[in-house]
């Protein structure tokens, strides 16, 4: 499990959602004012994502990285060619609410999934926060490729 955790500006949104796919701590707030973001970064050791040259100026927050692409593959690779990430356990947070996911029983997803997933597939996770379900179903096997694309 990695320790570098993120918050990322209004801005990047998306890159918040791919970073929480590779199972990054990743807080994403829209609309957060930039004193809010800041105070969030500083309280909870996380490195600011920003694509604000203005912000990325004026802060004293020694941990923000101005991101310059605007298309969030190729923010991804930037944000790999400028801080050195480490491994991290991939489809392991919710994508919505940033909470870690946990396996469940299938018996506990029975009624809660459409009929035809909960009979093609034997694993299942929760998010104990939101409470959605997940399952590796094609979603997973296409973000995969994408996230090779991005990241090469």
């Amino acid at each position: 499990m990695s320790t570098l955790r993120f918050i990322c500006d209004e801005q990047l949104g998306r890159l918040a959602k791919w970073l929480r796919l590779q199972g990054f701590d990743t807080l994403y707030e829209c609309p957060i004012a930039d004193s809010r973001l800041i105070q969030l970064a500083q309280s909870e050791a996380r490195m600011i994502l920003t694509r604000d040259r203005h912000l990325s100026a004026k802060t004293l927050w020694e941990s923000i990285l101005l991101i310059e692409a605007t298309h969030y593959g190729d923010q991804l690779r930037e944000l790999r060619e400028k801080a050195r990430l480490p491994k991290t356990a991939p489809f392991s947070r919710c994508l919505d609410c940033n909470f870690e996911i946990k396996s469940v029983s299938k018996a506990e997803v029975r009624g809660k999934v459409p009929e035809e997933v909960y009979e093609l597939y034997g694993e299942f996770y929760h998010c104990p926060k939101c409470r959605k379900i997940f399952w590796q179903g094609t979603h997973v096997k296409n973000s995969k490729i994408r996230l090779q694309r991005f990241v090469k």
